[in-house]
């Protein structure tokens, strides 16, 4: 059941994202479809998983609050995606996942966690892995009974690997570029994946600093900013399903 969807969604992504990089200088237009692409491409892939969980929220395995019955059918929904991990916790932060079964340490530390246990679904809340040590962002949907939170199946999704996903189906040229940021000021995807989880307005560039304020604080719209000698160009959207700020940059000719 999951592998199907999976595969439909992954199909549903590529007619998204009908690789659009642009191989002449960027127009407007150009830039716009991009961007466009990119907040489909990655809301697309993080609303699957959060149905995906829902409907396993929804079995009787999972109502159950026991691991023994849901480890199989959690465990045919991780094989069946492979860039995430998926796992049941506990009100009191106890946790399982699929690879590992219960966990030496507890999610009750998380930041997301009074509100997951509180009965609102997460999405997107940016973590390092205790399973795994990989920079993910979390989805999870609570699990009731009797209007009672009894737990929460979710799963970590790895950012290294959308962004790889998300740099291949656009295409870019090499001048361009894509980002993400959360409401905190956080990166979450970046076409290099090794600035995941850093904060741009502290890598030493003051334009880059007043850019990033501009987009944190603004819906949309477009800057210009410095870095590594080089003058770059933004357009940027949010995205309503995770308020993350989303960018493409290039060059900006006007500047040459």
């Amino acid at each position: 059941m999951f592998k199907r969807f999976f595969l439909k969604t992954t199909a549903l992504l590529m007619l998204i994202v009908p690789r659009l990089g642009f191989a002449q200088p960027p127009i407007e237009t150009d830039a716009q479809s991009l961007l466009s692409a990119f907040v489909s491409y990655t809301d697309l892939r993080l609303r699957s998983v959060q149905q995906n969980l829902e409907i396993l929220a929804s079995t009787s395995e999972a109502k159950s609050a026991k691991w023994q019955k849901m480890e199989a059918l959690l465990s045919g929904y991780e094989k069946s995606d492979g860039d995430l991990v998926v796992w049941f916790v506990r009100p009191d932060g106890t946790y399982y996942t699929v690879d590992r079964g219960l966990m030496d340490v507890k999610l009750s530390d998380r930041s997301y966690f009074p509100k997951l246990m509180s009965g609102h679904e997460i999405m997107g809340a940016l973590v390092v892995s205790k399973s795994t040590g990989l920079r993910s962002a979390v989805i999870a949907v609570p699990m009731k009974q009797g209007g009672k939170v009894i737990g929460a199946i979710g799963a970590s999704l790895f950012l290294d690997k959308l962004s790889d996903r998300v740099g291949s189906a656009l295409a870019l040229r090499p001048d361009a570029a894509f980002f993400a940021v959360a409401p905190n000021g956080q990166t979450t995807l970046h076409k290099e994946t090794d600035r995941h989880f850093l904060d741009p307005r502290e890598l030493g560039s003051a334009t880059l600093k007043k850019a990033a304020n501009e987009m944190l604080e603004n819906p949309a719209g477009e800057t210009t900013y410095e870095f590594d000698k080089v003058t770059k160009r933004a357009i940027y959207r949010t995205s309503p399903l995770t308020q993350w700020k989303f960018a493409i940059t290039f060059s900006d000719a006007r500047q040459k």
